[in-house]
């Protein structure tokens, strides 16, 4: 009889109620996520069917696209009486304006002052953003980028990865971009940066049913499944 080896696997095989997602977009009605409280609900039905044990909802902030405060968006998790939205943050658009939120204690961070920022998809961030990095840094937030990997316009030049790692920023993972949902540039840099320990934490992403669907029936290679276990165990550091 021969034996055959399991050569890939799901999300759902490690999340086993112990993940803490720390980058989605369920809050309805805000950005690009849901659009409604009964569509939250049927994601984070889906989200517990596949393990995930809570979530702090991180909708976009992104001046001229969706304005969102923090009054907005404590109204829209208000909305919500489900327990597994634990919390809220805001995933920000990085730039100068960050800066004046901060002046103004209007940034919304994840525990232990952690802020979730993230760049241009399509084109690298502005000249002065390192020194928005910086000012913030001194003002005690700690710096989470977000789904390095989507940035492919870099995926030529890892140097500038290693240098926002030199900076002191935490990686986060998107789940979806190790299984090829974004495209195979950007699961091929999500496999580089993820063999090559450059992450600290680990998202969904979500915005849709769709996506959550995608993550349910697709798998990633078996050798990054201990580099997954260790980002799960280390997004237990948001529990409340």
């Amino acid at each position: 009889m021969f034996w055959i080896s399991k050569k890939t696997v799901f999300f759902a095989d490690l999340f086993n109620t112990n993940f803490i997602d720390i980058h989605n977009h369920l809050l309805p009605g805000i950005d690009d996520g849901s659009k409604s409280i009964e569509y939250t609900n049927r994601m984070i039905e889906a989200m517990q069917n596949l393990g995930i044990k809570s979530a702090i909802a991180t909708p976009h902030t992104f001046p001229g696209l969706w304005n969102n405060t923090k009054e907005s968006i404590a109204n829209a998790f208000a909305s919500i009486t489900n327990p597994f939205i634990q919390n809220y943050s805001s995933e920000y658009f990085a730039d100068s304006y960050l800066l004046d939120l901060a002046n103004d204690n209007q940034l919304i961070t994840l525990p232990d002052n952690h802020l979730l920022v993230e760049f241009s998809l399509f084109s690298p961030p502005v000249d002065g953003v390192m020194d928005v990095f910086f000012n913030l840094k001194l003002k005690d937030f700690n710096l989470i980028l977000a789904h390095p990997e989507r940035y492919t316009y870099w995926e030529k030049n890892i140097s500038f990865f290693e240098n926002l790692k030199a900076f002191d920023l935490s990686f986060q993972l998107n789940a979806l971009s190790l299984l090829g949902y974004y495209g195979e540039d950007c699961k091929k840099l999500a496999e580089f940066l993820l063999q090559n320990d450059f992450y600290d934490f680990l998202g969904t992403d979500f915005h849709s049913m769709r996506q959550i669907d995608f993550l349910k029936n697709a798998s990633f290679p078996k050798k990054f499944e201990n580099k997954i276990e260790i980002l799960i165990e280390s997004n237990l550091k948001f529990q409340p």
